[in-house]
């Protein structure tokens, strides 16, 4: 970490001087000379070496990067203002300050240009674990393909998962990538020529607990307390037949370790699209009377805990939804009432709110044609035979059955039960040679991404007439050459060469290799049909680049890219790396966390369907919202789970990424928060002026959770300390005015603590938690205390007016966004020599002030996007 001392100014002269593989650098007058050895070489030789640099050994090896990287960071404090710092003895006078940046700038330039030149500015890279996914999914046409959690982590650039630098290759992946390539084959290739397909309607709702202690049976909208007493004493609840006559199933609690409200037993045999419909409502309950319901229930319907909706239920009269969704196969669906409390109740003695299910409907898989997409990209048209058992001939690759819930067994369509030792069919062929030839002549150029020559298509030919020689079957033989080809660089890295579109910039891309950046910019995978044919008749310039920009972005699979841009650059993705401490924040249930999730990526969308300007990640006098959040954040008038625009109530400091309770969740701990991480997020992610990491030998600030101290008192002796204050001056300031909020994004003004003095919050504070857990929660202590002034000297004494001073300078934080767009698009972060081309697209969205959707198309316009 620098110290804010005078500048490292004297090695400028020394390294222009030495850069002769450069060009002939510029001199320095005499009168400059004697300035920076007056001011530099004191405070940066090997005695003092201030700020940890030394003039002396740090070199003028622009080939090495830290090197490099280190020399950038000077010329940015000197053209920053920040050395020589303000209070230095003798100040650098404008002109002279100047003539240094455009000096030193042009060589780092210059440098940086030379190896883009020989190198290209994006090294080549492999698919990230999302991109690799999504390629597969695209591929074989089966959307919910879950192949991510088969691979290893991947690693991070500047945040990111797209740059090289985080993507290497092992010997673990490529064995990993073996395990995957078998998986995905298993899945995509059908083995019955009909599809099986289960439908009917389930009344049993099971959970582990014993029945009458979470649920019980609703008739005649009436609640029978004399049977719910028998039924206590009974303890195979699942076989009772009043799971299949009840009208209703009322649950009392959310979703829990020993209670998981499941749909009956089943768990589909097959992936695929499956149409789920059930009708739900809601109540209050005591005492086995049912009241109205004060609030808007909803129902999270998941798949082995993952989400695929929430049904609003109403108060007394039951809503009837319908949704079309992905299931993998052997999955299990659970219904949780995300919102009430887990509470280990009965209804003999509950008084609370209740949800309650009439029924579920299951349909699926639902097929458009028979044999599957999936299928036919390996095996085009060639029909199914029933596979004869000849001896002596290995039969294709039988996968085992999923693993599913006991007692899930599906039908057929026409009723006949599906049975245990069935014909297995495979695809036929009687010239299995030539049609090996040509279906991996079809399936190799979409898989890799560009035009496949004859003699590329002919070595994995040659895998599957081996196969075939052997006396395999055709389904064996393809597998073979199709596990390789998913293994192989050419699918399992972007490939872009460069000098083929444009002759007289060799580094430009080829037509593929665009449509390929692209696609994987703003859907994380493969081109699709339409790319490909502008590709092949080199049309992907001039207008039908942005033309394509707007068509991907109106595809769904644009929502692979909000969504997966925003878990990087905002880092959602660390939403659930911690966990609240229950008793410090009693109202955090999986309804809000994921109504947090919701609202950044819904707010994204809107700035970028309706071009909104980069002041929109600062403030705005909108919200994206549902019931459960506008709840949190105090909003009345608002009712269901869906995501929604709602104006910004007067007085309210909401509005903008910066106050969302996703990121002031991500940016906290499970009990306290910190203006240090909060500060260095806003620094890094909506600034882009990320801080240097602590020096190693000062202690970080303990949390206090008993209340007897507050941590701006505790970030005291950070501040005080010579090798901290310079950093803590840039990054308070903004961790002070989100102090404002808590850990979980709520606006408080005291802290809460668990000691044992100090205030008891209400129950109107928070929304279905039980009276006797709040009292048994946490209480308010020190008050907090929101102000601060900024390292220019600006005072603010809340985060409304923190944001006013934000909003002064807009491009600050545009600049900031198309860095990491860029990033994101390319694969390769913002070099020195690219700002130039940054600041272009700047100028070029300034009228938009900026905006988003007009960022967007500057970024894919610009020759940083279109070149190697």
């Amino acid at each position: 970490m620098y110290a804010r001392r005078p500048s490292p100014l004297t090695a400028v002269l020394a390294w222009t001087m030495a850069m002769s593989g450069i060009g002939s650098a510029t001199e320095l007058p005499q009168p400059v000379r004697t300035l920076l050895d007056r001011h530099c070489t004191a405070c940066h030789d090997a005695a003092e070496k201030s700020g940890g640099l030394d003039l002396a050994t740090l070199g003028t090896d622009l080939d090495n990067p830290a090197t490099f990287a280190r020399w950038v960071r000077i010329h940015d404090r000197i053209e920053t203002g920040e050395m020589p710092p303000p209070d230095a003895g003798d100040a650098l006078a404008a002109q002279d300050r100047a003539a240094l940046i455009k000096s030193l700038g042009s060589l780092l330039t210059q440098e940086d240009a030379r190896q883009q030149r020989s190198e290209g500015r994006v090294p080549l890279r492999r698919l990230n674990r999302t991109e690799y996914e999504n390629t597969l999914r695209d591929l074989f046409a089966m959307p919910g393909l879950a192949v991510k959690d088969l691979l290893p982590e991947d690693g991070r650039v500047d945040g990111f998962d797209k740059g090289s630098d985080a993507l290497e290759i092992s010997a673990v992946q490529l064995r990993k990538y073996l395990e995957a390539a078998d998986y995905v084959l298993d899945r995509a290739i059908v083995r019955q020529d009909r599809p099986m397909v289960y439908r009917t309607r389930i009344r049993r709702i099971g959970g582990l607990a014993q029945f009458g202690e979470c649920s019980f049976p609703i008739q005649g909208g009436q609640v029978d307390l004399e049977q719910i007493k028998a039924l206590r004493k009974m303890r195979l609840p699942e076989k009772l037949p009043y799971f299949e006559t009840m009208d209703s199933l009322g649950i009392l609690t959310s979703a829990r370790e020993s209670y998981r409200p499941e749909v009956g037993n089943f768990s589909p045999y097959h992936s695929g699209y499956y149409r789920i419909r059930t009708s739900v409502w809601s109540f209050d309950y005591k005492a086995g009377e049912m009241k109205p319901a004060r609030r808007m229930q909803s129902l999270a319907l998941l798949a082995n805990e993952r989400l695929l909706a929430y049904f609003d239920a109403p108060s007394l009269a039951a809503r009837e939804h319908e949704i079309v969704v992905w299931l993998n196969a052997a999955e299990t669906l659970q219904l949780n009432p995300a919102n009430l409390w887990p509470n280990y109740s009965n209804p003999l003695g509950y008084d609370g709110p209740c949800v309650a299910v009439n029924w579920v409907d299951v349909e699926g898989p639902l097929h458009d044609a028979w044999p599957p997409l999936s299928h036919t990209r390996l095996f085009g048209n060639l029909p199914l035979a029933e596979l004869s058992n000849e001896k002596n001939r290995p039969v294709p690759r039988q996968p085992p059955p999923p693993l599913r819930h006991p007692g899930s067994v599906p039908n057929h369509k026409d009723g006949r039960e599906f049975q245990k030792n069935q014909p297995v069919w495979t695809a036929a062929s009687p010239l299995p040679t030539a049609d090996a030839e040509r279906l991996l002549a079809d399936f190799l150029p979409r898989a890799f991404r560009r035009p496949v020559a004859a003699e590329e298509v002919a070595e994995y030919v040659k895998i599957a007439h081996e196969r075939l020689a052997a006396g395999d079957f055709l389904e064996t033989a393809m597998r073979a050459a199709y596990r390789v080809a998913l293994c192989s660089p050419d699918f399992l890295f972007l490939n872009e060469p460069p000098g083929a579109a444009d002759p007289k910039d060799p580094m430009a891309l080829d037509a593929y290799a665009v449509a390929a950046r692209l696609s994987y910019f703003l859907w994380n995978s493969l081109p699709d049909d339409e790319l490909t044919t502008l590709a092949a008749k080199r049309q992907l310039s001039g207008t039908a680049l942005p033309q394509q920009v707007d068509r991907l972005l109106a595809d769904p699979r644009s929502d692979r890219f909000v969504n997966d841009f925003l878990d990087q650059w905002l880092e959602l993705r660390e939403i659930d790396a911690t966990s609240p401490e229950g008793k410090l924040y009693p109202g955090f249930r999986l309804d809000l966390r994921d109504a947090m999730l919701a609202e950044p990526r819904a707010y994204f969308r809107e700035l970028l369907t309706h071009d909104l300007g980069a002041a929109h990640a600062i403030d705005s006098d909108f919200l994206m919202v549902n019931q459960r959040l506008a709840e949190h954040y105090g909003i009345v008038g608002v009712e269901g789970s869906a995501i929604r625009r709602v104006a910004v109530p007067p007085g309210c400091v909401r509005g903008g990424f910066l106050t969302q309770a996703a990121v002031l969740k991500v940016t906290a701990n499970g009990t306290t928060t910190s203006p240090v991480l909060r500060g260095a997020w806003v620094l890094d992610r909506l600034l882009g002026r990320a801080p240097l990491p602590p020096p190693p030998d000062i202690a970080a600030v303990d949390p206090d959770v008993r209340g007897a101290t507050t941590i701006r008192e505790q970030l005291d002796k950070h501040r005080n300390h010579a090798s901290c204050a310079g950093c803590h001056a840039q990054i308070d300031p903004p961790g002070f005015a989100l102090e404002s909020f808590d850990v979980i994004g709520g606006q408080r003004t005291r802290y809460r603590h668990t000691g044992e003095t100090g205030d008891l919050p209400s129950r109107e504070e928070f929304v279905n938690v039980p009276a006797k857990t709040i009292l048994e929660s946490f209480r308010y202590g020190l008050p907090v205390d929101a102000s601060g002034t900024t390292a220019d000297g600006k005072a603010f004494r809340n985060v409304a007016e923190y944001k006013q001073l934000l909003l002064r300078d807009q491009e600050v934080v545009a600049r900031a966004l198309v860095e990491r767009l860029i990033l994101y698009a390319t694969g390769s972060p913002v070099s020195f020599a690219d700002r130039a081309q940054v600041e272009r697209i700047l100028t070029a969205a300034q009228k938009s002030e900026y905006g988003l959707r007009t960022l967007l198309h500057q970024v894919v316009q610009s020759p940083l996007f279109r070149r190697k």
